[in-house]
């Protein structure tokens, strides 16, 4: 929930229209609001933060739901760091 300083709580569009705007203006690519938590939770896992600690951010109750709902980004991230990793023995032979 979003509350104002004095602890009223914003009309429920609000923080939509807010980052609507934000969006606009910015001239970024448009997501949704509700994507900003994927999004954060992709760009965290591409960074290499633990699974465990994206998990708590994101307020789950224990890492298996973020596992169930970020393992295909987690497996591509794992991929990546395997290929860098095997490229460390890859000598050129020509």
């Amino acid at each position: 929930m979003f509350f104002h300083p004095d602890g009223q709580p914003f009309h429920y569009k609000a923080p939509y229209q807010w980052f609507r705007n934000f969006i606009l203006k910015s001239k970024l690519r448009y997501i949704r609001f509700h994507d900003l938590r994927y999004t954060s939770a992709t760009v965290l896992i591409n960074q290499g933060v633990h699974a465990k600690t994206i998990s708590d951010r994101l307020g789950h109750g224990n890492i298996t739901t973020t596992m169930n709902i970020y393992g295909h980004a987690l497996r591509t991230a794992d991929q990546t760091a395997a290929d860098k990793f095997e490229s460390l023995f890859n000598i050129n032979k020509a």
